[in-house]
């Protein structure tokens, strides 16, 4: 007689996988939990301070959030402006929205897009692999992407054009799940991807030179070996212009100087300062020396590691580990490979998407002029991507490599996290301004009249920087800060007054104030009217008196 060993209907219903976990699945969970504690721990502490970016888009964000506006008034607009000209992509601030309304202006709401984009797109590289290779390569890229510098280091801080890669590879993933198309034979994975790839235009600039070449020669390959068909095309073509079109309105806009358009539901700015074309190759003086100096600063910065800001890696290790290069190297000609040999088609295209995917990544460092991390930060997944395939090929031929290997990789993503949580927190700190911070943090508990604040934060009288950090410490109003009046301002004086960036005058008796000013002139405030609150490179000076509201 047989005997029934799962009498509950209701455990007989789960899936296969949840009844009988495969140790493929349960790695994978290991790895994402990975992924996600190393991101968690002290995210709202470490990097200390915050970079100037990331508090203009929340700042923006703030505005948005409270008045469907950028902090200047400009109604939805498809691109910010960054010290007064356009220079901000603005899906950041837009993402920041409901995380401003949930907790305030903070360095946790600032951080949490970005965290959540790269936790994202580290599942799309997983599925993506998954899908070209097969689980133990997707691992693989799971569990490099777990511990890499560069993928670590951009999660924790909130800069406009980090969102790029996470959008692009999310594009990525749905496209190449959409070569295997559902039992209905509907592809509403291809027009998924549109969506994701048309975000990438609102992410970065750079993105206009990366996104259309990409999906140009990805379009003619699907065609070529007929995978979409025509009708499908145009409805890509439908999608991805549906969502994209403001900001290449705006970009025209900008570049036939026409005035801004502003619709109902989103306004195309003109911004009449540079828009940092010096920045991209085909505006250089001369094209073909500039071209060398791109391909050696791409050289340099991706494949040499060599040094570049303090916020995108740390010295000794780079953005993907210094012996990381060769799995790399592997992983390309592996990928060459298959785009060429591979039996199964979908795999095949998979394998020569992502080598355009490559192409174009290179293409894209050759034409940013003076490339450093965050400027070509498109070509780093893709190389993770290989480094994955490298891994997962010696694996296969030798499998004690990997016990050698995960020691090897264990011990440098050790190493990285000590020095990324003691040393470089330390110097991080000072670079997103935490001492200055900290002393407008104190100076806003004391409500004054007016408030003189030191413009040298960034560099001598560069007082832009200066002014979007106080206005996120001190969670300025948009409209306040416009210039508007209204109910609950009487007796206060207008943003312009009240808040006065200069340094203490030299000599004779000091307004009353409260002074954010930088240490070494402490000495001004000798007389014994103010009371001194040090905060390391900056300090507070606040009237013995409090002084009264201006009238």
């Amino acid at each position: 007689m047989e005997v029934n060993k799962h009498p509950n209907k209701f455990h007989n219903a789960l899936p296969a996988w949840i009844k009988k976990p495969d140790s493929g699945r349960t790695a994978v969970f290991f790895a994402l939990c990975v992924l996600l504690a190393v991101r968690l721990a002290a995210f709202g502490t470490i990097p200390g301070g915050l970079n100037q970016d990331g508090a203009m888009a929340a700042v923006d964000a703030k505005a948005l959030a409270e008045y469907g506006t950028d902090r200047f008034g400009t109604f939805m607009p498809a691109h910010l402006r960054a010290w007064g000209y356009g220079q901000m992509s603005a899906l950041l601030s837009y993402l920041m929205v409901p995380f401003v309304k949930i907790f305030g202006l903070s360095r946790t709401a600032v951080r949490l897009p970005l965290l959540i984009a790269s936790v994202l797109g580290s599942i799309a590289v997983y599925g993506t692999v998954k899908k070209v290779s097969d689980e133990r390569c997707g691992l693989a890229a799971l569990l490099i992407l777990a511990a890499n510098p560069w993928h670590f280091m951009q999660s924790r801080w909130a800069l406009d054009c980090n969102l790029f890669p996470h959008m692009f590879v999310l594009g990525l993933f749905f496209l190449i799940s959409s070569l295997k198309r559902d039992c209905s034979g509907r592809n509403w994975k291809l027009y998924l991807s549109m969506v994701f790839f048309a975000l990438c235009m609102y992410c970065y600039g750079v993105a206009f030179y990366m996104v259309p070449f990409f999906l140009l020669i990805s379009c003619a390959l699907l065609l070529l070996q007929k995978q979409v068909k025509g009708k499908e095309i145009l409805i890509c073509l439908f999608v991805y212009f549906g969502i994209s079109w403001p900001i290449y309105g705006t970009m025209l806009i900008n570049f036939m100087k026409w005035e801004t358009v502003s619709l109902p539901f989103v306004t195309m700015e003109f911004f009449e300062e540079s828009v940092r074309s010096a920045d991209i190759l085909f505006f250089s003086e001369n094209i073909g020396e500039q071209l060398l100096v791109n391909a050696k600063s791409l050289l340099n910065v991706v494949f040499l590691q060599k040094e570049d800001l303090l916020w995108n890696s740390i010295r000794a290790f780079g953005p993907m580990y210094r012996g990381t290069l060769p799995f790399v190297v592997l992983g390309a000609a592996l990928t060459v490979r298959g785009a060429v040999k591979e039996k199964d088609k979908s795999k095949k295209t998979g394998c020569q998407i992502l080598l355009v995917f490559w192409i174009c990544s290179l293409f894209t460092g050759l034409v940013i002029n003076y490339v450093n991390i965050n400027r070509i930060n498109i070509i780093f997944y893709i190389h993770i991507i290989f480094a994955a395939a490298g891994v997962s090929f010696i694996v296969k031929k030798w499998k004690m490599a990997a016990y050698v290997l995960l020691a090897v990789f264990s011990f440098q993503s050790g190493m990285f996290f000590h020095a990324y949580f003691t040393d470089w927190a330390g110097e991080i700190e000072r670079a997103f301004y935490g001492d200055f911070l900290d002393a407008l943090e104190y100076a806003k508990d004391y409500d004054c009249g007016q408030y003189i604040i030191t413009p040298d934060t960034q560099y001598e009288g560069a007082w832009n920087v200066t002014e979007i950090l106080t206005l996120f410490a001190f969670e300025v109003d948009a409209e306040y800060y416009q210039g508007a009046d209204g109910p609950g301002r009487e007796g206060e004086l207008p943003y312009r007054e009240k808040f006065l960036y200069s340094n203490p005058p030299e000599g004779g008796a000091l307004p009353k104030a409260v002074y954010v000013f930088k240490s070494p002139d402490m000495d001004k405030f000798a007389g014994g009217d103010f009371n001194l609150t040090f905060f390391g490179d900056y300090s507070v000076a606040v009237p013995v008196t409090e002084p009264e509201s201006s009238p």
